[in-house]
């Protein structure tokens, strides 16, 4: 009889083997649930977000996100303080060839990156990352030799009237050198047919290499190029049609003749009439470089004030608010920092030079016990109605586990602190929001009374799908989360306004995504409807309190930074400049401009994507954004902070002028205080006018800082359309629940006072 071959015959165990086999397992098992478990309870917020991130995203999208995620942790993990605590990358160093060439690029030096990488791949051979970094270096380092000495040069008066065409969707002005566009389309057509055949990232790069330097679309393989609705939207059919439904909304950027074009990694921007001569300020700042305060010299141009307004040697600002902490009705401001000390706080001496108080009024100057304490925005409202402003400040109060450096360290959270005179006190835990900000991540904060009880509301805006949060204020006592606004995108910047003018407040969220979804759904027309993330939103408030999202009101998703809103050409609906970005350094994408719709003598919850006119596009990264009229023409200006996380992506700001031509009134009002805070934050007005035919014309505003990063004046400019007279201007005063009808006048700057309704 032949023998069965051992390897052949069924295994079999025996009862004990069984058990011991079972043992195992549930050993295993166990040993990974007590894992499990001790990890959420170290890192509960982390594993929450995970979660729910999970739930409410799809794979690939979800490997998208992980891949911005891992590239941030590592690279925030790598800046070191110097002696005076201001954090770079100046001693970051490695043994490793390939990582100090990725040093090089984060720092700036572009052509000292691509001589690094060039000798890896010389000396080690090509790989994905090397390739791709390669790619990005040679695409920098053209930017920065063909549109940088534009906008440098016009810092010093020898102006190239239109360097914001070289760097903005559609390409105007192409590379005169444009040895290093090629080179880097060379190279990321030699990554996508080595390594990235589908990948839509390495695509677009692309395309805007090909683009800047002329060789769009015909440098660029039918199979990798962007999609005909991109190219219809910056270059083809759509871009004409708007130009031509638009042709009257005309903007000219004018940085470097105003010596605006600050040269930095952009952050906040604040502007108001800081020294009370009745012309509009700007104070503004960079992520590695110094607080700049602009004064208004009433002559259509901007003296440095910064070492006369006492701002000398503030370095690496971050957020940037306005406010009045005394009402003395001289505007203070505040200004966070990114990663160490916590915020500082700047009181006005009445005369636009400033003095730090922050000590004197209580506020965290700085963690002793090493904790991150970094600040992001801060927000204006009075909580509890006494007529003093409090402030709430979002922080990175997430713990992150795999991290070193900077986010290894204890968190410190999001916080509120209430004015009690002369002073703030930290009460988050008494106003019922200790749970709320324990371990999370937010960024964007706003009040605003969207119950309409007197008492303002507070949104909170996070990055983390599902992780912002409405709250609703419980007659100036605690705060509690409301079922008002649901299932949320992410986000960073967040605001209330009251877009369709129906006296119920609603909400605008910047919707925050990485590079690579973005340019999928943006670039290529990917099905949005299969992303959560990049998607900014307009949710108008309904008859029954909730907030229903507008489907539509922004067409093309992408993840935004900064952002805020006003009202070009004065027709009463608010338009928007959305600063896009991510911490990615590959993220390169237009900045999206939409223009409000009129419908009649209303506003129809529709806007026009105007990004394509104007040179608005541009496709540096965007934090700070204000609209303003800088100069008394009755047309707001737009002040745009641009450049990213790194020294890398420091880019000059913009400041495009308003030459619109337009026959729509306006009126422009200043609040003035008495029982409430001296600017009137937090009051509402509602504005009631007619036009030739008698047609009624109804507008809703909110006092606020109308954004994050940026700040904007408390000088309110109301657009009325066809008006041609006003029949009504109401304010409503919060702190002393006076309502009170003031006469003004069309095309008129009117104070409104509040004694004039107190003393009735």
């Amino acid at each position: 009889m032949k023998k069965a071959n051992p390897a052949q015959q069924p295994l079999c165990l025996t009862d004990k083997s069984v058990q011991r086999l079972k043992k195992i397992l549930l050993s295993a098992f166990a040993v990974f649930v007590l894992g499990m478990a001790g990890f959420t309870w170290r890192y509960p917020g982390f594993m929450s977000a995970g979660v729910d991130y999970t739930l409410n995203s799809t794979l690939h999208e979800r490997l998208n996100a992980s891949f911005m995620l891992l590239y941030w942790m590592d690279w925030v993990g790598r800046q070191t303080p110097d002696g005076k605590n201001f954090y770079t990358f100046d001693s970051a160093t490695s043994n490793d060839p390939f990582d100090k060439a990725l040093i090089e690029y984060h720092k700036g030096n572009f052509p000292g990156a691509i001589k690094g990488l060039e000798e890896v791949i010389a000396s080690s051979g090509e790989s994905e990352k090397r390739i791709f970094w390669l790619g990005m270096a040679q695409l920098r380092r053209g930017e920065s030799v063909n549109c940088l000495p534009n906008v440098m040069m016009a810092g010093d008066h020898m102006m190239d009237m239109d360097h914001a065409q070289y760097c903005a969707l559609p390409i105007r002005k192409f590379h005169e050198e444009p040895k290093y566009a090629r080179a880097a389309a060379k190279t990321f057509l030699h990554l996508i047919e080595t390594w990235g055949k589908d990948n839509r990232l390495y695509h677009w790069l692309l395309n805007y290499a090909s683009m800047t330097s002329n060789d769009f679309p015909q440098a660029v393989p039918p199979a990798y190029r962007v999609s005909d609705a991109f190219i219809s939207r910056f270059y083809g059919a759509e871009k004409a049609q708007t130009e031509r439904d638009f042709a009257n909304i005309r903007f000219e950027e004018r940085a470097g003749e105003m010596g605006l074009n600050v040269h930095n990694a952009g952050r906040g921007v604040g502007v108001e009439d800081f020294d009370l001569d009745g012309n509009l300020d700007i104070i503004t700042g960079g992520g590695f470089d110094n607080l700049r305060y602009f004064h208004s010299n009433g002559h259509g141009g901007f003296d440095d004030w910064t070492e006369r307004g006492g701002f000398g040697g503030y370095r690496q600002p971050f957020f940037i608010t306005v406010t009045d902490i005394d009402n003395d009705g001289a505007p203070d401001i505040l200004v966070t920092r990114m990663f160490h000390d916590g915020v500082t706080l700047y009181r006005n001496k009445g005369d636009g030079t400033f003095t730090d108080v922050t000590d004197a009024w209580g506020l965290p100057a700085r963690r002793e016990d090493n904790a991150l304490s970094s600040a992001w925005a801060t927000a204006w409202g009075d909580v509890n109605k006494d007529g003093k402003l409090d402030l709430f400040i979002s922080r990175l109060g997430m713990e992150i586990p795999f991290t070193g450096g900077l986010l290894k360290r204890p968190r410190f959270y999001s916080a509120l602190y209430i004015n009690e005179g002369r002073k703030f006190v930290e009460r988050t835990a008494e106003y019922g929001l200790a749970g709320v900000v324990h371990d999370k991540y937010f960024i964007g904060a706003a009040f605003g009374d969207y119950q309409n009880t007197g008492y303002p509301g507070l949104f909170l805006s996070s990055p983390i799908i599902n992780g912002s949060v409405l709250l609703k204020n419980v007659e100036g006592k605690r705060f509690e989360v409301s079922d008002a606004y649901e299932k949320p995108n992410g986000g960073f910047v967040g605001a209330f306004l009251d877009v369709n003018h129906d006296g119920r407040l609603d909400i605008f969220q910047g919707g925050f995504s990485d590079a690579r979804s973005s340019i999928e759904m943006g670039m290529f027309g990917a099905n949005p409807d299969e992303y959560r993330s990049g998607k900014s939103t307009v949710r108008v408030q309904q008859a029954d309190g909730r907030f229903e999202d507008v489907k539509g009101f922004f067409n093309m998703p992408g993840g935004t930074m900064g952002a805020s809103f006003g009202d070009l050409d004065n027709d009463g609906c608010y338009d928007f400049y959305l600063g896009t970005g991510s911490p990615e350094g590959w993220f390169i994408y237009p900045k999206l401009v939409y223009k409000g719709l009129s419908e009649g003598n209303g506003c129809s919850l529709k806007t026009a994507n105007i990004s394509m006119t104007n040179s608005f596009a541009t496709v540096q990264k965007g934090h700070g954004v204000v609209f303003f009229d800088f100069n008394g023409d009755g047309l707001q200006d737009i002040y745009s902070s641009l450049g990213g996380m790194w020294p890398a992506d420091r880019w000059p700001n913009q400041f495009f002028v308003n030459r619109s031509e337009t026959s729509n009134q306006f009126v422009k009002l200043r609040l003035r205080g008495r029982q409430t805070n001296s600017f009137g934050i937090g009051a509402r007005i509602k504005i009631t006018a007619h036009d030739a035919a008698g047609g009624m014309i109804v507008r809703e505003s909110l006092v606020d800082q109308k954004t994050a990063f940026g700040s904007g004046p408390y000088l309110m400019q109301v657009g009325l359309g066809k008006a041609v007279a006003i029949d009504s201007t109401e304010v409503f005063w919060p702190v002393s629940g006076c309502r009170q009808t003031y006469p003004v006048v069309l095309g008129s700057l009117t104070v409104l006072d509040e004694a004039a309704c107190t003393a009735k």
